[in-house]
């Protein structure tokens, strides 16, 4: 009977809370007479969601509003409502009520006498199809669960065991953390133990590997020990949230991201096989056609293989663009299947990449552009003798972004690659590899002193320069008939290129030595009056030592003019012997 009469009274205390609920939502919804009985509910379903947990558990998402009450507000007076029921309720059943309120359908959870909170059609989730009698039952079981947890959470002994659990799980970890630390130096030990005996074992002198290598060995081993200890830890925080019933949530949120995250990195390790094993694929290939062109320049600067269009002092260069290209496009196709390729980080590093590189490589591609004109001209190459400019010396590489050469002064010059293409570039070497690379130094005498003598000596100095080839026969030119002077230039092989500027010095003392020995001056006279007498040569002057006027021509041959002058040198001391050779008239 006395159960009977609760249950009524129950039951007639949830019909007037619902009729009030349902006057206050009337009176504060309304926004006006003539508005539709719908209105006011479409106008709170649009509030914004609130989730009541309890326990630190989720329990159900409100989205809608009742009398007025936000989301908001809904969760706050149930969560209170849950905080302050007392322990000896903890243990009842909940209850459902059913009902309506404005049009809608209303679930209200009762424990006992008291109200919880209410569940609304405008409650279910947008595309969730289930009833609102089958979500009110999820949330009746999420509820006693956590009042399961909050009956837990008060009882001494459980308490207690986790308090144990705890203890005893702090061993453990203080264990493992001394254990790495034991392991990491004794790996230490041996690892420094190695390097000496390394040291002591050395024999040659210069830059050794093993001290780099030890300390790169050293920061990865701090590292894996670092994060055994972290994952220790983490792994000791999730037991312990998990012996409480309070703070299980939290644990199992924590061993949720890290299942999550080994899952994650496990599939994407799977996925990603294929693709590592397609670069792999590219990169054999590419490989292989790597070997298979630098064989081929190999041969062709060797000259082993003739290739049209293709010569020896741009075989290297070749190699070098080609196997750009094709390691270039090996990337463009191995591009999509790098693990991580088609995130957006990868894309974003890739564009500011692109934008360095733009923004910061015009010079650099400038040079490069002008080393494949240097190159590819065969203008000068290593080895060659070379004025640049104002630069002269010998050419000991020719890089990608500029030329260096060595003066005479053994100072090593360095001329970026747009330099040299702008420059004029005189190269004493690659023409004399054929026909012997010539020099040139210039004289300029007196009308007083006869042509034909200042040839003469001029090629009889050229003979005596122990670095100018007899052959070809130097020979000389009249380069200019100027007011006061004659300008005459010699002109002479050299035996070696590289020599050039040795050979020039020894050339010029030598034409000093010769002038002198004939007594004419290397001296250029200039007339401020017209002279007392004319400034010639007579005829019978015309062939003074050591020019020797020409042999007569055979009695069978046509009369003609020599074709050369024989050069007689004065007798010299000391074994020398003495020389001769044609000069052109």
């Amino acid at each position: 009977m006395r159960m009977c009469l609760r249950q009524c009274l129950t039951a007639w205390w949830m019909a007037g809370w619902l009729a009030m609920a349902a006057t206050a939502f009337a009176q504060t919804s309304a926004p006006d007479a003539g508005a539709p009985p719908g209105a006011a509910a479409g106008v709170a379903s649009q509030a914004d969601a609130a989730e009541l947990r309890f326990m630190d558990r989720p329990i159900v998402t409100f989205r809608g509003a009742i009398a007025g009450a936000s989301p908001a507000q809904r969760a706050a007076r149930a969560e209170a409502t849950l905080e302050g029921l007392p322990n000896t309720l903890l243990d009842a059943p909940i209850g459902l009520l059913q009902g309506t309120l404005g049009g809608r359908s209303v679930i209200a959870f009762r424990l006992q006498d008291r109200i919880l909170f209410a569940l609304t059609s405008d409650d279910i989730e947008p595309g969730d199809n289930r009833s609102l009698d089958a979500i009110s039952n999820d949330v009746r079981s999420k509820l006693q669960v956590a009042m399961a947890a909050r009956r837990e959470q008060l009882h001494v002994p459980t308490i207690v065991r986790g308090v144990a659990f705890s203890v005893l799980a702090t061993a453990v970890l203080a264990l493992l953390v001394f254990g790495v630390g034991r392991m990491r130096t004794r790996l230490h030990a041996n690892l420094q133990r190695a390097l000496e005996t390394r040291v002591l074992q050395r024999t040659v002198r210069g830059f050794d590997w093993a001290g780099s290598a030890f300390h790169l060995v050293h920061q990865i081993v701090q590292l894996l020990a670092l994060g055994l200890i972290l994952m220790f830890a983490y792994v000791y925080l999730i037991f312990v949230l998990g012996r409480f019933p309070a703070t299980a949530p939290m644990g199992g949120r924590l061993s949720g991201f890290l299942w999550a995250l080994i899952d994650h990195f496990a599939l994407g390790t799977a996925a990603a096989i294929p693709g590592v094993i397609t670069v792999i694929v590219i990169f054999l290939l590419t490989r292989a056609l790597q070997s298979l062109i630098n064989n081929i320049f190999d041969a062709i600067q060797a000259g082993r293989l003739t290739l049209p269009g293709m010569h020896p002092e741009t075989a290297g260069a070749t190699r070098r663009v080609v196997s750009v290209l094709l390691w270039g496009l090996a990337l463009t196709f191995a591009y999509p299947y790098l693990p991580g390729a088609q995130s957006d980080v990868f894309k974003g590093l890739s564009v500011l990449l692109g934008l360095m590189v733009t923004l910061g490589s015009s010079g650099i591609v400038n040079q490069l552009m002008s080393g494949m004109v240097v190159i590819y001209s065969r203008a000068l190459r290593k080895g060659d003798l070379v004025t640049i400019g104002d630069a002269t010396g010998t050419v000991v590489g020719v890089d990608a972004l500029s030329v260096k050469i060595v003066n005479l002064a053994q100072v090593e010059v360095t001329i970026p690659n747009a330099v040299v293409v702008g420059a004029i570039v005189r190269n004493y070497s690659s023409q004399g590899s054929r026909t012997g690379a010539a020099l040139s130094t210039t004289v300029t005498i007196g009308y007083d002193t006869p042509w034909r003598q200042v040839h003469a000596m001029l090629t009889d100095a050229a003979l005596r320069t122990s670095l100018i080839a007899a052959q070809p026969a130097p020979f000389v030119l009249q380069r200019a008939l100027s007011d006061f002077y004659v300008e005459y230039e010699l002109f002479a092989a050299l035996k070696d290129p590289a020599a050039r500027f040795r050979a020039v010095s020894e050339l010029h003392g030598q034409i000093q030595d010769v002038f002198n020995e004939y007594g004419v001056q290397i001296m250029s006279p200039h007339f401020e009056t017209q002279p007392k007498d004319a400034v010639v040569v007579s005829p019978d002057g015309w062939y003074p030592a050591p020019a020797r006027p020409p042999a007569p021509p055979p009695a069978n041959s046509a009369a003609g003019s020599a074709d050369g002058l024989s050069i007689l040198r004065p007798a010299r001391g000391n074994g020398e012997s003495d020389g001769h050779a044609d000069v052109p008239r």
